[in-house]
């Protein structure tokens, strides 16, 4: 999921870890009659064969030669350097590998290249260099040489490597960490994060982004370590995944971002649980607006507030999207509990059938007053469990956006369209009047009729006390009929099938 959202409602209903696409079907065989008959093919058909050949590779060069020409031509031919060299920049920011084809194009790319130093400031180690350390270290040397003073890119992934091997490799980072902005980590064991940390000493002044990560959990006893020995000042980002809270023992002022994730592998509850207290007092430290918990319980000692009659809640006054992925119910209850959150505008839960925690805000709906989007996974939608939901949603009228992901029991079903197309003559009010988005993910049973029913009631004169629907989005959804999807698209602005 990307921080901030690239627009209002796109993240919704879309869950990375659910798999994506179908299997490509198998090519049909080749029915090539010259493949089937064992007998020589006749003269004829050879010399014409060798003609369509030779013509072919004619057109191939008539085809380069034209190519060629519009290039000599081209516009970009005629822009300024400087302008180009914004291009590349903005080119090798989405994909890092676009350098190398920067610099084979022709030889004045190759020269805006040379001269522009931001290009050369991404560094990335991936398992592709395993075999190749002399080949890395002496890319290493050119980009730390062209980049010159600017800020530094760094990801490395080291969870292929010996300690020996990741000693050069840090060696040469060493002297310009305190230039990198964006330091990405993947160890496979705390000993190699303990080989990292001697040369880590000047990380951090420069830092806005960070990710740790431990591959393998079969170092759950070793005992942590932390990577830091100075303040991070600008740091905007974290992202720890199997690694303890400890690990970043620096204070965050400016932390807008943070993602943890445990191990699940790991049998010890210390590794797999992070301390409520500790956790808390990081969140309200930072003006944290994004905070993603995922695979992750909460461990309480016997004096925390979380006990007491009238607990103190925690404040969180910048937050405005939370989202916990495949956390047991308890815990996202008590997370909801114990904090004021007054500008949370996103919440997405997968924890279940369990949605006792959806009670918990529907009976406090003044301490959620700016929710606007809610983004289930993996409830169920039948029977009781649906008339739970529909009874805090009616008391979440704020709500703009609804998200509803692989339901639990493979179904949405028909009765909760039913509930959304049902006015105030059966349902005494309308439920979520204020809706506008409607987002679907891994739905096999959705046919697109139903949500025509819904637009069609929620829409214009037929309802004015209701928002009309004005985006849908429908992932993995793969039984969506076609004609519903175009008659949904005349009725509705923006229709996504992802």
């Amino acid at each position: 999921m990307s921080f901030p959202p690239s627009d209002e409602y796109s993240w919704v209903a879309y869950w990375d870890d659910i798999a994506t696409g179908i299997p490509d079907p198998e090519d049909d065989p080749d029915d090539d009659v010259r493949k089937v008959d064992p007998r020589p093919l006749p003269e004829k058909v050879v010399e014409l064969d060798k003609t369509i050949s030779d013509l072919e590779k004619q057109v191939a060069d008539l085809k380069l030669k034209r190519e060629r020409l519009l290039a000599e031509r081209a516009l970009i031919t005629r822009l300024p350097s400087e302008i180009m060299c914004r291009i590349f920049e903005l080119a090798v920011n989405d994909h890092f590998d676009f350098l190398s084809h920067i610099n084979v194009v022709c030889r004045r790319w190759r020269d805006v290249a040379l001269a522009c130093p931001a290009l050369w400031t991404y560094i990335v180690l991936d398992v592709s260099w395993t075999w190749r350390i002399p080949a890395f270290l002496r890319k290493l040397e050119a980009h730390i040489q062209r980049s010159q003073g600017f800020k530094l890119f760094i990801d490395i992934n080291l969870c292929q490597f010996d300690t020996l091997s990741c000693q050069p490799i840090m060696a040469a980072l060493q002297p310009h960490l305190s230039r990198c902005y964006t330091f990405h980590l993947a160890v496979p064991d705390w000993p190699m994060m303990r080989a990292v940390r001697e040369y880590t000493a000047e990380l951090g002044p420069a830092l806005e982004k960070l990710s740790l990560r431990i591959e393998y959990s079969q170092s759950e006893f070793e005992e942590p370590v932390s990577i830091f020995a100075q303040p991070c000042p600008l740091l905007k980002s974290v992202r720890l995944e199997h690694v303890p809270l400890e690990c970043l023992n620096i204070a965050t002022p400016n932390l807008r971002y943070f993602f943890i994730c445990r191990d699940q592998q790991c049998h010890s509850s210390t590794r797999i649980a992070y301390p409520f207290k500790e956790l808390m007092s990081m969140l309200t430290a930072s003006p944290m607006e994004w905070f993603d918990m995922r695979l992750a319980v909460f461990n309480l000692d016997s004096a925390e507030d979380a006990f007491a009659a009238n607990p103190k809640p925690y404040r969180l006054p910048d937050l405005e999207h939370l989202r916990f992925d495949d956390v047991d119910s308890a815990s996202v209850t008590l997370f909801l509990d114990t904090t004021t959150m007054p500008r949370l505008r996103g919440l997405s839960v997968f924890s279940g059938d369990d949605v006792h925690w959806i009670t918990r805000i529907a009976l406090s709906p003044d301490r959620f007053s700016s929710l606007r989007i809610l983004n289930l996974r993996n409830t169920n939608l039948t029977g009781a469990s649906l008339s739970t939901l529909i009874r805090a949603l009616h008391r979440l009228p704020q709500l703009t956006g609804l998200g509803l992901a692989a339901p639990s029991t493979g179904i949405v079903g028909d009765r909760f369209f039913e509930t959304l197309s049902a006015g105030p003559e059966t349902m005494g009010e309308w439920l979520l009047p204020r809706l506008e988005a409607l987002c679907f993910q891994s739905c096999p049973d959705i046919s697109g009729h139903e949500l025509l029913r819904v637009v069609t009631a929620r829409r214009g004169a037929a309802a004015l006390q209701v928002a009309n629907i004005i985006f849908l989005q429908f992932s993995q959804c793969y039984n969506v009929d076609n004609e519903a999807l175009v008659r949904l698209e005349d009725l509705v602005p923006t229709v996504r099938v992802v």
